[in-house]
């Protein structure tokens, strides 16, 4: 069954994603215009939509009719031409203006889905699982080419977007502005979801009413940020988790971007997805092309939970390496929170010795064991092994973990360099900066200037020299700073805007190099915690530290933020110390949180009191015997952190067959009489029992589970409850 149909009368593009339809049509001067994006509709329902104006252009083109001014929903925005909606694209010409107006030339469809050159991207595990279309545009004053892709699945509501550039003209152009995808909505009242932060709070939920005129969420930072995930959803203001219409939006990628969203009179909305267009130019000799990130999109009209199970299985299925996407992930014990950088080969193996007694698969040493790292302030870059603090070669610091019956894994910081340290001393001009003036020193690092390939060749070969001698399993790559200064002593003036660009390719570069040489390495992606945290990362990554923040309560509102795109298995949660002396989450609860993420262990065991290491072992062996229901089932979110004093979430099989519910009682009030949870996703048909009471799937989801008064003792308190299908 085709995925993509193009009706030729009518000009009219229908693309079939999962149990949706998105719907765009070529006006007769050749623009594109946005049709629809919902649920399933036929052609000939689309075609009523456009209510006899499938053929009516802005006031601006003397070609065609006119209508009001900002009234057109656009599916390719032109720059500069009298339009009121953003521009999808700008290029700077010859003549030094910026108008650019690309027109229909022609299309294919494909079959399956190509990679994109250099970037992550979704892939197909077989070509029957997607179609292509491929549209070209031509700006014709400028002989600008745009190709726009266009890719549906066929078993999920999603399409992938991306854009490739190409010079055909005479001349140089600068592309200062290219969005990998735009689409419309037409009136429509609307909120938006998005997701911002900071280190320590990342990917905390707002939802408000969209209100007139241009909203810019984004990160141009260089990174993808801890200030603003690159999710943003649009839904009905009468959206809940399990009813109503939401548009959702990701990026693949982890550099600077811009969610623009543009509300015009009569509740016309255009909404664009790119790179962030603020010191962005990418400089163009005749015959040369760029290409875009790309992005998703993904609708659902049964609630915001239905849009996140989208998002987590189209992650898990078409973004994450195939190796990890059912793989249990490694229990581990990280060394930081417990010796920072005051550790030794004795106090090491003695945290060892106890992470193996109590079921923890794997030590992880953090920053400080290479070069002459006592500090922070020194020797990133410096990737050789300080032997002496680690009593001897990685090698044999390696084999001695393992003799515990231990996997091992380090910490690396790959992006960065000390000013006090041996590599920047030989070659200060690998940094990146900006002549004649000061470059930031943030947190005691320099960015390396990863658009030139013999850094990014420097650094390949000294941490892959670490791996091979220790035989990593697992590899924390971290990256604690953000770009300043951006600019590059290896390029000409003309391409200075292109640095934070080429700077994120050459980090994708160096993880497809790595993770092509040590395929069976984990690889846990981290930015000061969550300040990373995307789908360009996943593909490499499948795994990424969600935040420094450990604290129980805080990781309730951090990881309900991630769950709205991000599945559960790519989160790294961690049971720690109670961060906050003011406040106290007994550790039943610390684990509880962490079970929904991959799990391990940021604290010194050995230092634990006994009656909490007491369960550590419990808590393992749980985990071991859940994480399928974690790692690979749907997750449904029932009560929201920001807004509920009691926490809930729930996991389930894709089969139905099991579930797990976790209930956290935030605060606890003499006041409180309990609370019933409904549980949806169940097999109605079933029978469930967590060993001690049996439930009808249809008393779960109808009439719910009852969460009594007496069943808190106090702040922080948690309950799990696994249940079995009969």
């Amino acid at each position: 069954m085709a995925m993509i149909l193009f009706d030729e009368e009518r000009k009219v593009f229908r693309l079939d994603a999962g149990n949706s339809s998105y719907a765009f049509y070529i006006t007769p001067s050749g623009r594109l215009r946005h049709l629809y994006w919902g649920p399933s509709m036929d052609t000939t329902d689309l075609l009523d939509l456009g209510g006899g104006t499938l053929n009516v252009e802005p006031p601006f083109d003397p070609e065609e009719n006119q209508n009001g001014r900002g009234s057109q929903l656009w599916e390719f925005g032109p720059n500069d031409l009298g339009t009121k909606a953003p521009a999808s694209a700008i290029v700077r010409n010859a003549d030094g203006n910026t108008a650019t107006d690309p027109r229909y030339v022609s299309h294919r469809i494909i079959a399956g889905k190509p990679r994109l050159p250099g970037l992550p991207s979704t892939f197909l595990n077989s070509d029957d699982e997607a179609e292509t279309l491929e549209i070209t545009l031509v700006d014709q004053p400028t002989k600008v080419e745009f190709l726009l892709r266009y890719t549906a699945f066929r078993d999920l509501p999603v399409i992938a977007r991306s854009a490739v550039v190409t010079n055909k003209g005479d001349a140089p152009v600068d592309l200062q502005k290219i969005m990998s995808l735009t689409t419309s909505f037409r009136h429509e009242d609307l909120d938006v979801i998005y997701f911002d932060g900071f280190w320590a709070k990342e990917r905390q939920y707002h939802r408000e009413r969209l209100q007139g005129g241009m909203r810019v969420l984004g990160a141009d930072s260089g990174y993808s940020s801890h200030t603003m995930n690159s999710c943003v959803v649009l839904c009905d203001p009468k959206t809940t988790e399990e009813f109503g219409r939401a548009y959702g939006v990701l990026f693949v990628y982890s550099g600077k971007f811009a969610v623009e969203v543009e509300q015009a009179p009569l509740y016309r909305t255009t909404l664009n997805l790119g790179i962030h267009p603020v010191g962005f130019s990418w400089y163009l000799e005749p015959g040369e092309s760029f290409q875009s990130p790309e992005a998703l999109q993904a609708v659902s009209d049964n609630g915001l939970g239905a849009l996140s199970r989208s998002w987590h299985d189209l992650i898990r299925q078409h973004i994450i390496n195939p190796k990890w996407r059912t793989a249990k992930r490694p229990i581990l014990c990280n060394n930081w929170e417990a010796m920072h950088f005051q550790f030794s080969k004795e106090k090491l193996m003695e945290l060892g010795k106890t992470a193996k007694a109590n079921g923890i698969e794997m030590l992880v040493l953090d920053d400080g064991w290479f070069g002459k790292r006592d500090n922070e302030r020194c020797a990133l870059g410096d990737w050789y092994a300080n032997t002496e603090k680690i009593g001897g070669t990685m090698g044999e610091l390696a084999e001695a973990v393992r003799s515990l019956g231990l996997k091992f894994g380090l910490w690396f910081e790959p992006e960065m360099v000390s000013g006090d340290s041996d590599l920047y001393r030989a070659h200060p001009d690998w940094a990146i900066q900006v002549p004649n003036r000061r470059s930031t020193y943030q947190r005691f690092q320099f960015m390396l200037d990863f658009s030139r390939k013999e850094v990014v060749d420097h650094v390949y070969e000294t941490i892959s020299a670490v791996i091979e001698e220790a035989k990593l399993d697992y590899m924390k790559w971290d990256a604690n700073r953000e770009m300043t200064e951006v600019g590059s002593l290896a390029f000409p003036p003309e391409r200075q805007g292109e640095i934070a660009h080429r700077f994120i390719l050459g980090v994708y570069d160096l993880y497809e190099r790595i993770t092509k040489r040590f395929p069976n390495m984990l690889i846990e992606g981290c930015s000061a915690g969550g300040g990373r945290f995307d789908a360009g990362i996943l593909y490499y990554s499948p795994q990424i530290w969600t935040s420094d923040n450990s604290d129980a309560f805080d990781r309730l509102a951090i990881q309900y933020g991630t769950s709205f795109a991000y599945p559960c298995s790519t989160m790294g949660a961690h049971v720690a110390r109670n961060w906050f002396p003011q406040r106290y989450s007994p550790v039943e609860t610390r684990a509880a949180v962490a079970f929904s993420g991959t799990f391990g262990y940021e604290l010194d065991l050995n230092q634990m009191p006994p009656e909490e290491l007491a369960q550590v072992k419990g808590q393992c062996e749980f985990y071991h015997k859940h994480h399928h229901i974690v790692e690979q089932g749907d997750y449904y979110r029932l009560a929201n952190p920001f807004e509920e004093k009691t926490v809930a979430w729930m996991h389930v099989t894709k089969d139905k067959s099991e579930f797990l519910l976790t209930v956290v009682f935030t605060r606890w009030d003499h006041a409180y009489e309990g609370q019933t949870l409904r549980l949806p996703g169940l097999d109605l048909n079933a029978t469930y029992t967590d060993g001690e009471h049996t439930w009808t799937g249809k008393r779960l989801a109808h009439a719910g589970i009852e969460i009594s008064h007496s069943s808190f003792r106090s702040d922080m308190f948690s309950i799990v409850i696994h249940g079995k299908r009969v």
